[in-house]
């Protein structure tokens, strides 16, 4: 029981009561560790021992994505308009979440992703490819290729070879000239790109990557990839939230540890200064109706539109390359780099396209990894990765309507 003399020195110094209280916690908490230090030892070696089970089983996982990978061609159908190429991959990347897995298998095996790469090459038409995990089944992306595109030929590629640790080795010639990078979003995710008009030819990304092709000499080459998972748990609930947050005008959320200093500290400053404007007017006040103009009102609504739609971790990688050697063929690569990058510059909205350093950008690329990727939406993600057009004016040569020979031919 507190005597009169300790409640008054409590009441004038109140910093030395808040301490004095802190201080008995500390003991006490230290006493309990004492008398129960074997328990607690016991649970710190049972928490790490699952902790290093379920980090085994998930690099044994996402080993098995690689081990067991395919990269399978994709050819367009003749007579593919802009508008209806751009359709399908709406349709394919609203289609495709489905295969995220469900919550307590993403614990132990995590999310598994796809890859579409471009290929360019000197003389050749734009070659696109997709890299299947292990556990992602073929014959499920097979039928979502071909509903979103009617007439797609899927055309098994040369097998890659996995290295040991499960990532696929580069193959080709060494000593090349090479520059790359990545690209990311420039302004917080929650703002969306601009999605052009596809029927409008002239902004299609996929046509100046085929524009890039026809400039490149013997010996070049060029990668564009687009690595993507479906966005699912943690992630895509804090960026809903964010969105929402955006829309209702309330405060960012603060942890759990800065509301708990900022309201002791406001405590405080009330018990020494003596006043209690803050405390009563905290939580009275009304909000006063806000009065947006029509360029915010504009920009929530497609913040809203974009989160409306599935969303997916999305991360965007490009190299060049020639086996020419010297200062004129590193200026050459650095500038087919850059139209590569500049091939992106369409989708420049309220949100835009940066690129950042990569190193070794071969090796990268040809590890295909992803680890944390930029949110994008389905709408989005179909600007990026679609199959180009194949108009009646490119139907010739390997656009013609011809078969795939048998034997060439996914069967599902």
């Amino acid at each position: 029981m507190s005597t009169p003399s300790n409640t008054f020195a409590s009441i004038t110094n109140p910093t030395s009561g808040i301490a004095g209280a802190l201080v008995t916690v500390w003991e006490r908490a230290c006493a309990w560790a004492t008398q129960h230090l074997a328990l607690l030892i016991a649970l710190v070696v049972l928490a790490s021992a699952c902790a290093a089970v379920v980090v085994r089983l998930r690099r044994t996982a996402r080993r098995r994505w690689y081990v067991g990978a395919r990269v399978v061609t994709v050819l367009p159908p003749a007579g593919l308009d802009p508008a209806a190429a751009v359709a399908g991959a709406r349709r394919l990347w609203w289609d495709l979440p489905g295969l995220a897995p469900p919550r307590w298998k993403r614990l132990f095996a995590g999310v598994p992703h796809l890859a579409v790469e471009y290929h360019l090459a000197p003389g050749e038409d734009l070659a696109v490819r997709l890299w299947l995990p292990g556990p992602v089944p073929t014959a499920r992306i097979d039928a979502a290729l071909r509903a979103a595109w009617p007439g797609t030929l899927v055309l098994d590629h040369a097998p890659t070879t996995p290295t040991q640790n499960g990532e696929s080795a580069p193959a080709g010639k060494t000593g090349l000239v090479v520059t790359g990078g990545t690209v990311r979003p420039e302004r917080p995710e929650h703002l969306p790109l601009r999605v052009p008009d596809p029927r409008d030819e002239s902004v299609d990304p996929l046509r100046a990557l085929e524009a890039v092709t026809g400039q490149l000499a013997e010996g070049e080459s060029a990668v564009v990839q687009i690595l993507a998972r479906p966005a699912v748990g943690q992630r895509l609930r804090r960026y809903r939230r964010t969105v929402d947050r955006l829309h209702s005008a309330r405060p960012g959320r603060r942890s759990a540890l800065a509301s708990f200093v900022s309201v002791l500290v406001r405590e405080l400053m009330e018990i020494v200064t003596g006043s209690t404007s803050t405390a009563a007017t905290h939580g009275t006040s009304e909000r006063s109706p806000r009065r947006l103009d029509p360029q915010q009102t504009e920009e929530l609504r497609e913040i809203r539109a974009k989160k409306l739609q599935p969303q997916w971790e999305v991360a965007l990688r490009y190299y060049a390359a020639t086996t020419a050697h010297g200062p004129q063929a590193a200026d050459r690569v650095r500038g087919i780099a850059d139209s590569l990058f500049g091939a992106f510059a369409v989708l420049a909205g309220r949100n835009a396209l940066a690129r950042h350093r990569l190193p070794k950008p071969r090796v990268v690329i040809a590890a295909r990894r992803l680890r944390r990727g930029a949110l994008l939406s389905a709408g989005e993600l179909a600007a990026l990765a679609h199959l180009p057009a194949r108009t009646e004016a490119l139907a010739s040569g390997q656009a013609r309507s011809v078969p795939a020979p048998p034997h060439t031919t996914r069967r599902l």
